[in-house]
């Protein structure tokens, strides 16, 4: 019945990923990076595919890579992009004050034996805007959901990967 508020609560949700890999991070750095321009930075951010224009709500690997004794490490989260939960919370924050603002406007309004637009406006406003705006993003949750078991599967396999050392011979 409240399926909504568990994809809701899913949505807001990071997961923490560490991974360790006997691979030296510089061959580390050429796997995750795939070859780019920034293959010698440590932060390592990758962004679920963009299968549907309709949402912007995706989920975004980001971490560091760091040299271990044994090879290296991935520390890093797996969820929504730090800047849509930020946007999110200022359109949500808004349009919450639309409604905080306007509902005693309204009933003021009231009580004085009058009505008042404004307070009508904002209240319904808040509402609606409230409404979309969770629903925006459960129904954006639900369209991507897929993406975070692939960008886990994605950062498991390239750190998992099996390498090769240069083996050189000394020639006398």
């Amino acid at each position: 019945m409240w399926i909504w508020v568990k994809d809701l609560q899913a949505a807001w949700r990071t997961e923490s990923i560490v991974l360790s890999s006997p691979m030296p991070i510089e061959v580390a750095r050429g796997w995750l990076s795939g070859g780019q321009a920034g293959a010698n930075r440590d932060f390592i951010r990758r962004a679920a595919a963009d299968l549907n224009t309709r949402t912007t709500w995706r989920p975004v690997l980001r971490g560091r890579l760091l040299p271990t004794e044994s090879g290296s490490a991935f520390v890093g989260t797996l969820g929504c992009d730090p800047g849509m939960r930020i946007l999110s919370c200022c359109l949500l924050g808004a349009f919450t004050a639309m409604f905080l603002i306007g509902v005693p406007t309204l009933i003021s309004s009231l009580l004085s034996g009058g009505l008042n637009e404004v307070g009508i406006l904002l209240t319904c406003l808040g509402v609606l805007g409230v409404i979309s705006g969770i629903a925006g993003i459960v129904a954006g949750y639900r369209e991507t959901e897929g993406q975070l078991s692939y960008l886990r599967s994605w950062i498991t396999g390239h750190m998992n990967t099996p390498w090769y050392q240069e083996r050189r011979t000394i020639e006398d």
